[in-house]
Order: structure tokens, then C-alpha cells, then sequence
């Protein structure tokens, strides 16, 4: 199993009802596959963590870079794991509106730029969507 992240710019402004078909899509597919994950969206910026099997979650990220959109999509963190972060979600969502909100997401990118994204920042970010799906802030 591996758990991949990548960030992606869209190409126009997303409607909430687009995000709500990206979503019903995600919930209906992914189970099937065995793909959980988060999608955060807001300010331009798009994130997705995928977690799931090795060939069922790298297909996944192959069939969404065909997807008109977004664009410049880069895999920031990579990692094999055999625990789901994102247990019972197959596809949760978080919405942002500004940079501000995308903090940790922000601290992934900065680590990004170092060629090496620290464990402890990936992980502590993951842990602080997870918080925010469980708490009942989404979409």
C-alpha cells in the first residue's frame, strides 16, 4: 500500500457543484478499489492524498492528470505505508478559501522545494486534515 500526495492549479474557478460531483464520484468508485484519501481545494490550489493499493492508487493519479480541470500537477511526498491515515473516508473534502488556510499545505510545498519532504511535516499535516474531516469541516 502507499499513501501519495500532489498539488495541481485549476484552470478556472471551481463550483461548488463541480467539487460535489468530484466528490459523489470519488465516494461511489474508490471503496471498490480500495482508495482513501482527502481532497483540499480553495485559492486556485488543489491537493490530494490518495492511500491505498500500490497499482490501484498510481492508475488513480495517472487518470486524474487527464483531467482538464487542473493543471501542473507535481507528486510532493510519496511514501509506501501499511496503516490508512485516512480510514472510513474514501474520499473526505476540505475546502479553503485563501493561502493563509492552506498552511500545511504551504509547509509541505516549502519542504518540496528542499527535494526532500521531512516525515514528521507529512505526517503532522495528514493528522491535521483528519482532524478537520472528523470534526465535521467540509464540504
Amino acid at each position: 500500500m502507499i499513501r501519495l500526495l500532489y498539488f495541481s492549479q485549476s484552470t478556472d474557478v471551481i463550483s461548488d457543484e463541480q467539487v460535489r460531483n468530484i466528490m459523489e464520484s470519488s465516494r461511489r468508485n474508490n471503496p471498490a478499489i480500495g482508495i482513501t484519501g482527502v481532497l483540499v481545494h480553495g485559492g486556485g490550489l488543489f491537493m490530494q492524498v490518495l492511500e491505498g493499493p500500490e497499482q490501484a492508487a498510481l492508475r488513480m493519479y495517472v487518470k486524474i492528470l487527464d483531467d482538464q480541470r487542473h493543471k501542473n500537477s507535481q507528486i510532493i511526498y510519496i511514501t509506501p505505508t501499511d496503516k490508512r491515515i485516512f480510514v472510513g473516508w474514501s474520499m473526505g473534502v476540505i475546502a479553503r478559501n485563501d493561502a493563509v488556510e492552506f498552511e500545511q499545505i504551504m509547509e509541505l510545498r516549502s519542504q518540496r522545494r528542499k527535494e526532500v519532504v521531512q516525515s514528521k511535516v507529512f505526517t503532522d499535516a495528514m493528522r491535521g486534515f483528519l482532524k478537520i474531516l472528523n470534526d465535521g469541516q467540509r464540504c
